[in-house]
């Protein structure tokens, strides 16, 4: 009879071990086929950026020594109708919002993005351009038509202006950036007040 119970008491131990092993092996091939879909969605975002390509090398270089307007009204007349400016200010500012994509759903990390893309560029590229996303976000009718468009882009730029906050951006001109370090410089000399 001991026997009877001891064998049967092994059986039971013997059915929970293999059920225990039966879930870890469900959660190991659900963790498994998660982590497939990320890396899935990451490389299919990946295939869509092409890292400092000619392309996009050409685009940006192109919309950073764009300067001929000041003001929002002053792009607006001078460029809104002119196709090429809008495609490459389009693709840069795509190329930025997927990589916004990316940081923001985890897929990559902001310290990747950094070595992939200069944070000076996406930051000036932003600040430069940043009356445009709104722009897209409304509708032809002036309705609020996606709210969240671009919204990637902005968390991204909001992020890198944290981390680096000495980044102003490399759309201004060399002599526009020396001008501005005078016209610190005389700021903070114009403060002392001589014994």
């Amino acid at each position: 009879m001991v026997e009877a119970e001891l064998l049967s008491t092994l059986q039971s131990i013997s059915y929970i071990a293999g059920a225990t092993g039966v879930c870890i092996a469900a959660f190991y091939y659900v963790q498994i086929l998660r982590n497939a879909e990320r890396e899935k969605r990451r490389q299919t975002l990946l295939m869509r950026m092409p890292a400092m390509s000619k392309e996009y090398m050409d685009s940006y270089w192109y919309l950073r020594t764009l300067k001929d307007w000041k003001t929002r009204q002053e792009f607006i007349q001078k460029h809104a109708s002119n196709p090429e400016v809008l495609s490459k200010l389009h693709y840069v500012m795509n190329i930025y919002n997927i990589l916004g994509m990316l940081y923001i759903e985890g897929l990559m990390k902001i310290e990747d993005i950094a070595q992939l893309y200069p944070p000076a560029s996406i930051i000036g590229m932003f600040e430069r351009f940043w009356f445009y996303v709104p722009i897209n976000r409304k509708s032809s009718l002036g309705e609020d038509a996606d709210p969240k468009f671009w919204f990637p882009l902005e968390s991204l730029y909001k992020d890198l202006k944290g981390r680096f906050p000495g980044i102003e951006g490399t759309t201004s001109s060399v002599v526009e950036q020396r001008e501005r370090e005078r016209l610190r410089e005389i700021n903070i000399f114009s403060k002392i007040q001589p014994p």
